[in-house]
């Protein structure tokens, strides 16, 4: 037998008891039968060798063979129907049966008697024949529609006519004011289109990774409810392609009494950027007087309301993409903040900023894990981290990253903040004075206590998403991230806990208390740095510690070496564990041993 021409497509109809619940285009052989253990249950399609196999009826549906019939279209336009079963006829709607084993070659279009199902077959083209459109395209949300005049120009002078469609249109709007994230939505609109517009059922569908998926279906009263019909596999097809709504008006090639269904009407649900993601699909049959067509204005109404629920629809992804924008700025952002850019994202374009960086370390982190083992760890890294990354909410301050044992902050972006320098010192004293009660709830398990090391720097960067279109991450790039790091970790060297640059510093305006402590050169940064220690506020010590210490830093930075190490040799008593105190007598004394060539009160640190 031939396999038929393989350029021609083709369309089966399947209906059960009068309503269409399965359409199928295929080109070549077609063989239908009762479903096979393994074999998806009906209407499961399948390749099979050279020709297509389409499961007709349920495995316990033993009346109907196996492997029951085989469709060939022929290059003249005809229909070849094999019976494969060597003892159950096939009936036909109109015309012979086909024998067991027989064979009967005919016109399309035929129909096909299976049990409670009727089977259609006939040219893609035909359905084309009776297929009506719209105009135009079907407009996306939020796309402006421009009109040409009034609703009485459009649809006539009558009084009547104008109240009706309004009475129309007021239904219509009560569907689409609906919540579309409801989780009636789809069949509000689905209802709407069989009561608005008489229809004997409507079906939501959706467009989920090629297939279609039936999200709802509404029936008329008095009408069986379907199973899973998808509808006609050739109107979907236009609709993709076309983006347009389209009706199919009766044929007079087939009998009302058997098939059913004969009016259809189909419009697109868009996505704001025009794709289809959706149909809203209803039918009409014929009844006693007769099956009354589509109409032009029906189809009209079938469109708007498809309109809505994509409106609908592009409004709760606009939400939910708004949600998940706060939801992840959460994890960098105060809450005030995050609403800011959930609704104004352009803040996070890259852009030069004047801000202040701030790097906090965890000192003794590695030989702390080893203690605690990798969950207490875990936990404890959770704890302590939590309680820094709140002193940084606490300032309007924005969370960059965690690496490892480091907390990175920034302030003055996105949000402007003209005092972000003493923002970000603020937070680093915050952070110092949570350590004793951090101390004290780890203290049985460390056996030593927390001690970090935060630096501060200010100056220009280049702020915005410094991670991927994958991943986001709003942070600064530049020297000055650079200089803030290497400065958090000179407290190593200086046996501090909080520095700050000479940029940084002036402008803090006093509000701290503050000490200079030498210009520095750190790793891969050209330019000396000058650092100052902030200390809390309220140390008691402090103004006569810094008045010294400054006044001993002058003298060596003068190579008045012999001067400086007295005036630190009284300070040491009063402050035995002052760090800096020790680290400038320790390069004063060693500029008397050496006396050197040249002098550089610049100090190299010896690593990061």
């Amino acid at each position: 037998m031939s396999s038929g021409n393989a350029s021609a497509a083709w369309e089966v109809d399947i209906f059960e008891n009068f309503k269409s619940v399965f359409n199928v285009s295929f080109v070549g052989t077609l063989e239908l039968g009762r479903q096979d253990r393994g074999e998806p249950a009906p209407y499961g399609v399948k390749a099979e060798g050279k020709h297509t196999r389409l499961v007709i009826a349920y495995l316990e549906e033993d009346r109907v063979p196996r492997r029951y019939l085989r469709i060939d279209p022929q290059p003249n336009g005809t229909v070849t129907i094999t019976n494969l079963s060597p003892r159950v006829p096939i009936r036909m709607e109109q015309g012979p049966l086909v024998k067991p084993d027989g064979q009967l070659t005919l016109p399309p279009p035929l129909t096909l008697l299976i049990e409670h199902r009727a089977v259609r077959v006939q040219p893609s083209s035909a359905s084309a024949a009776n297929l009506q459109s719209l105009p135009d395209s079907t407009m996306a949300p939020f796309q402006h529609v421009s009109l040409s005049g009034n609703i009485s120009s459009i649809i006539g002078k009558g009084e009547e006519n104008v109240t009706g469609v309004v009475r129309w249109l007021q239904a219509a709007m009560g569907v689409l004011q609906s919540a579309a994230g409801s989780s009636d939505f789809f069949q509000r609109a689905a209802r709407a289109v069989v009561d608005l517009v008489g229809l004997d059922s409507c079906r939501v569908l959706l467009r989920e990774q090629g297939a279609w998926r039936m999200q709802a279906l509404q029936t008329a009263e008095g009408v069986p409810r379907l199973g899973d019909a998808q509808g006609s596999r050739h109107i979907l097809d236009k609709i993709l392609q076309e983006k347009r709504t389209f009706w199919e008006l009766p044929s007079a090639n087939f009998t009302a009494s058997l098939m059913g269904v004969k009016a259809l009407v189909a419009a697109p649900i868009l996505s704001p950027q025009g794709d289809v993601i959706g149909v809203l699909y209803g039918d009409r049959s014929s009844k006693s007087d007769g099956l009354r067509p589509i109409t032009h204005i029906e189809a009209l109404l079938v469109e708007l309301l498809a309109s809505g629920v994509a409106a609908g629809l592009a409004r709760v992804e606009q939400e939910q993409a708004a949600l998940r924008a706060q939801v992840t700025f959460q994890q960098y952002f105060t809450p005030r903040l995050s609403r800011r850019l959930a609704d104004n994202p352009e803040l996070l374009d890259p852009r030069d900023e004047e801000v202040s960086v701030l790097f906090c370390d965890i000192r003794a982190f590695s030989r702390i894990t080893e203690r605690l083992g990798t969950k207490r760890t875990v936990n404890w890294i959770g704890d302590v981290l939590g309680v820094l990354s709140e002193c940084v909410m606490r300032e309007e301050g924005t969370l960059v990253d965690y690496v490892g044992d480091e907390l990175m902050a920034i302030w003055g972006a996105p949000d402007e903040q003209p005092d972000h320098a003493r923002r970000a010192c603020r937070a680093g004293l915050d952070m110092l004075a949570q350590l004793p009660a951090l101390n004290q709830r780890w203290q049985t398990e460390l056996s030593e206590p927390i001690r970090v090391g935060i630096g501060i720097n200010s100056g220009v960067a280049s702020v915005g998403n410094i991670g991927s279109h994958i991943k986001f991450k709003y942070g600064p790039r530049g020297t000055i991230v650079n200089v803030a790091s290497r400065v958090q970790g000179a407290n190593k060297f200086w046996k501090t806990s909080l520095l700050v640059t000479g940029s940084t510093h002036a402008q803090l305006d006093g509000a701290f208390g503050s000490r200079r402590l030498g210009a520095v050169r750190v790793v891969n940064i050209a330019e000396p740095v000058t650092l100052h220690e902030v200390v809390p506020p309220g140390l008691a010590p402090w103004p006569k510690l810094e008045r010294d210490y400054e006044a001993a830093l002058a003298h060596f930075e003068k190579q008045e070496f012999r001067e400086t190490v007295r005036v630190l040799g009284n300070l040491l008593p009063d402050y035995p564990d002052d760090g800096p105190t020790f680290v400038l007598m320790a390069r004063a004394v060693q500029c008397l041993v050496d006396e050197p060539e040249t002098f550089d009160p610049v100090w190299s640190l010896p690593g990061k």
